[in-house]
């Protein structure tokens, strides 16, 4: 017999088949692409999508079924580009038919998309290679995997500030055991022990206010056997990936992309290639094939651009100082190359490497925005010796649908791939010859519309030792723009252009083009935002225990002989540092390979500066609740608050945000919590979870901190609590608060800790270490962590079989935008996706008797074609996980275990309703806890004791639609009829 989810599957095909609401067997990949193959194949492995009736037993996913990209993943939506990021190589949501989940959505979850996916790759010479196959390799997308099938190696969410995630801070106290040099975030979160001192994910660096975080492979068993199109020779190579995403203002409209690799070969691999496919769609996804009408912009935005440093900058250091210290007073005798009145780093260059996709005309102002992806950084050796000497491009190609590879289309096997991204042809790279590193102004693939992806590679690298390390970064960013717009663009920067070859931005008085330039082009200012955000800033003191620092202006080169070594090094790239200069092992000896000033920051009077990339204040992270798909589920033991109840929903959450630290100030600046809601939420087509525009405030509640308490005055002994008028009541009532407590100004509601909820790890609280907000003294001071049900409220206005989403905010006393300029707060993002709904349920009926008996809602069941036409208001938009988005529901079934049957008034078997059953296993995956144990994910039709509901999708036993008619059901408790009834279909 088919297991229940197997019917769900089967009825999804054929259901979404007749509504055409399904999305080809690998999403918006083509038959044609090399790709498809590739991403059909890991659906038949792990028998999901189309191949999901060849799956055995109960039909559920399992712990081995990895990779993460099934059922609801990790989703970036803290700011305004709802992106999801895998460990398959990936990230972006090509399996449309698997999960609901946004690939690249934009504003939030507005199903707009703007992108199908981005892949990766790596290419090597493998010189010890034998066979000629196998000398020149590339992995790619399907060919990474997670490094085991052990659910430890899995998607890890995080966020500037989290314990252990603080960054440039050596957390764990250890040290290099050959150099004697501290360690600093060497531990990558991913749930295992990297640096071999027992103790896991102690020590990383975390980025932004949401960060997803893995480790993938190129050789494991599953990544050898996973390529279809070819055999797959792996390298040997480990990928450890991230993905962030910012929620302040300013840095919303782009997420970050960090790729970091690793020779695990065992051997030295040679010319190391990176490559980035990118594939950009732009439309709702409400419409069939809207990927088919776009147009490619190779060049949009690119360019150099002229920075004013600012006088704050520490960069911006005096032109007088000596190596030595001391002050040149002569006007006449320059240091180097900086004149005796200039400061050193007046001005900083500004690179913009990217490239875009653009709807034809806008859907009807249904897709307003450009997508781009943009080259933020990667390994460079400034000599150029073994490595580019800059950030650049080392090819570029961009090609419809169909294109064969010879003509300039996607190269379908290794050979062509590794070709084209090694290429020194400026036929075959498109790279601008007067200016390497940018795509080439003249680079236009065709003024035809249609789906447009892209191949893009960096390097390469020459001997590329075992355990050597490189890394990559890219931005993903979307803002508003028209294809006449974004069709100008070259031709305006090269009238803003100085002749020097950059736009100067350094003073809008006197380059009145150059400001103009990013004001009419928001995606180039999206751009420099991305850009300028990593270069971050120059500091002092850096972090206690921090070696890495330079001994002078612009040595940002750090260094170290090999242990019993002993070398010669100059620079002949940078003529004030043309003398030879010994290097030993036992410390570091600093360079400017750069010749660059801005670089290496150095101050004559506290030494080498801290560089910190990534500088940006942060709203305090949103806390936890029993909302999230990893607490609300029926088999989680520690399920205390369980959000469900009759006509009730009961939303709890922890205390994360109050013990967050503010990643720049460092010190604990919550102010408050919102708390939102979303009613009436009907799933329109796309929708991986409700729109921006659907949340409603339900609560604000502000921190009382100033005092001990709020009295005013003692009469007799008692205390006197001001009296304060409440707007949403017109009437004045008593306020008492108490340092802790929180207050809603608009209902007059004190919400208080709610004190039987143990501290975290009690008897030994956990707490976290920061200053007070506005500390004049350099003294810290702990906050004690709390779980889930620190705080929780109760949500009547609700109706019983109905999904609502609900949304906790935390925000902060002030903060600075990404000009500078200050702002009155920050706040976290607003969002859900749909496996974070909830439906409150009528409560369960005691015992098995008869009582007021088993009904079913709603009676008669019309199943009008309009879904808002249905009586049955309830209804969903169909989708691949939920075919027929429609339900009746059993109310007043008894507590205990039950079984529902219905059947045909001609006697036959129709269903099988369990209390056992799963009611949401299509959008939940299994959850490990923090003992390393794996329970389903999922709710149960019987999801606590007081759950006295149950529904029906309408779908037999044999995977049909059921038809119109009168049925029957029953309700067996412990092997006996207990309830009997019927109700009606009308189709």
């Amino acid at each position: 017999m088919k297991s229940f989810v197997e019917r769900l599957v089967l009825v999804a095909l054929v259901a979404v088949a007749v509504l055409a609401l399904a999305t080809p067997a690998s999403a918006r990949i083509r038959e044609t692409d090399p790709e498809y193959k590739d991403l059909d194949g890991v659906q038949q492995q792990f028998r999901v999508g189309p191949y999901a009736s060849t799956r055995g037993g109960s039909g559920a996913l399992s712990v081995q079924d990895v990779p993460d990209i099934f059922g609801p993943g990790a989703v970036l939506t803290v700011g305004n580009i709802f992106m999801k990021c895998t460990n398959y190589g990936l990230d972006g949501n090509p399996f449309s038919n698997l999960s609901t989940d946004p690939s690249g959505q934009w504003p939030g979850a507005s199903s707009i998309e703007y992108l199908n996916y981005i892949g990766f790759a790596v290419g090597a010479v493998n010189p010890l290679a034998t066979d000629p196959t196998a000398l020149r390799r590339v992995s790619y997308i399907t060919e990474w995997r997670p490094p085991t099938l052990d659910p430890v190696d899995r998607m890890y969410r995080s966020y500037d500030g989290i314990v252990n995630g603080q960054r440039y801070v050596n957390e764990d106290s250890d040290s290099d055991p050959i150099t004697g040099e501290p360690r600093f975030d060497e531990d990558f979160p991913d749930g295992r022990d990297n640096d071999g001192d027992g103790k896991v994910d102690e020590d990383y660096g975390a980025l932004g206010q949401q960060m997803y975080s893995c480790v993938m492979r190129d050789d494991t068993p599953q990544a050898i056997n996973a390529s279809a199109a070819e055999r797959h020779v792996p390298l040997g190579v480990e990928l450890r990936h991230t993905c962030w995403a910012y929620s302040i203002p300013g840095y919303t409209d782009f997420n970050v992309l960090q790729y970091d690799i690793y020779n695990r070969s065992g051997h030295t691999l040679d010319s190391v290639v990176i490559g980035f496919r990118t594939d950009m769609d732009c439309g709702p996804v409400t419409q069939a094939s809207y990927w088919t009408d776009d147009y490619n912009l190779p060049q949009y935005p690119h360019g150099t651009f002229l920075i004013k440093v600012s006088r704050a900058d520490l960069r911006r250091q005096d032109g007088r100082i000596h190596e030595d210290g001391s002050v040149n007073e002569d006007p006449h005798l320059p240091v180097g190359d900086v004149d005796f009145d200039s400061p050193l780093c007046p001005v900083d260059t500004v690179r913009i490497i990217a490239w875009s996709t653009i709807d034809d005309n806008g859907d009807d102002s249904k897709t307003p925005g450009i997508p781009t992806v943009q080259l933020i950084d990667h390994t460079i050796d400034p000599l150029g010796e073994s490595g580019p000497a800059r950030v650049g491009l080392t090819s570029f190609r961009s090609f419809s649908g169909g294109l064969p590879y010879a003509s300039g289309g996607s190269p379908t096997i290794d050979q062509q791939r590794y070709e084209m991204m090694t290429s020194t042809d400026l036929g075959v790279t498109h790279i601008d010859k007067d200016n390497p590193g940018f795509v080439d102004p003249s680079y236009i693939t065709g003024d035809q519309k249609g789906d447009y992806s892209e191949w893009a590679s960096i390097g390469p690298w020459k001997n590329w030792p075992d355990g050597g390390h490189l890394s990559a970064t890219l931005a993903f960013g979307v803002q508003p723009g028209t294809f006449a717009l974004a069709s100008g663009y070259s031709a305006a920067y090269e009238v803003a252009k100085e002749g020097n070859g950059y736009v100067n931005l350094s003073n809008p008085q006197a380059h009145p083009l150059g400001p103009a330039l990013v004001s009419k082009y928001k995606s180039l200012e999206n751009a420099l935002a991305a850009q300028l955000a990593f270069r971050g800033a120059d500091e002092f003191p850096p972090p206690a225990g921090w070696t890495y620092l330079g001994d002078f202006h612009g040595r940002e080169t750090g260094l170290r002989a090999p242990r019993g070594q002993t070398i010669i090094v100059s620079n002949p790239n940078c003529p004030r540092e043309a003398d030879q200069r010994t290097v030993t092992e036992h410390e570091r000896t600093w360079f400017d390979l750069d010749c660059n000033y801005c670089t290496g920051g150095y101050s004559a009077a506290h030494g080498g500066l801290f560089h910190r990339a990534w500088v940006a204040e942060a709203p305090p992270p949103s806390p936890n609740t029993n909302l999230s798909v990893g607490y609300n589920y029926t088999d989680n033991p520690q399920r205390t608050f369980i959000p469900t109840g009759d006509h009730q929903v009961t939303l709890a959450w922890n205390n994360l945000s109050e013990t967050t630290v503010d990643p720049l100030s460092k010190e604990f600046d919550f102010r408050g919590y919102k708390v939102w809601k979303v009613s009436d939420w009907r799933r329109p087509v796309g929708a991986g979870g409700p729109f921006e525009d659907d949340w409603t405030l339900l609560a604000d509640y502000r921190l009382f901190d100033a005092h001990d308490d709020n009295r005013v005055n003692t009469v007799g002994g008692q205390p006197v609590y001001p009296q304060v008028f409440v707007p949403t009541t017109g009437q004045t009532k008593t306020l008492e608060l108490h340092r802790g407590d929180f207050w809603n100004a608009q209902t007059g509601e004190v919400l208080q800790p709610d004190d039987s909820v143990k501290c975290t790890g009690y008897p030994n609280c956990k707490s976290d270490e920061g200053y007070l907000l506005g500390h004049t003294a350099d003294v810290k001071v702990n906050k004690i962590r709390y779980p889930i049900g620190r705080y929780h409220i109760v949500d009547r206005n609700v109706k019983n079989g109905f999904v609502y989403f609900y949304s906790v905010t935390a925000y902060d006393s002030t903060g600075r935008d990404a000009t500078g300029s200050a702002i009155s707060m920050l706040n976290s993002r607003r969002s859900a996706v749909e496996a974070e709904g909830v439906v409150p349920q009528i409560a369960s009926t005691t015992g098995g008797g008869a009582g007021k008996g088993v009904w079913v809602v709603p009676n008669p069941y019309r199943g009008l074609r309009s879904i808002s036409a249905r009586p049955s208001s309830w209804d969903l938009t169909p989708n691949a996980t939920d075919p027929t988005g429609t339900h009746v529901d059993f109310l007043g079934l008894p507590r205990g275990a039950w079984t529902i049957q219905v059947y045909t008034v001609s006697g036959d078997l129709v269903q099988t309703l369990k209390s056992t059953d799963p009611v949401n296993e299509s959008i939940r995956v299994g959850v490990t806890d923090d003992q390393g144990t794996t329970r389903p994910g999922f709710n149960r039709q019987a999801d606590s004791a007081d759950d006295g509901e149950a529904r029906w999708n309408l779908i037999s036993r044999s995977g049909q639609d059921v038809v119109s008619g009168i049925y029957l059901f029953t309700v067996e408790v412990g092997g006996q009829v207990k309830h009997r009834g019927k109700f009606v279909i009308i189709r």
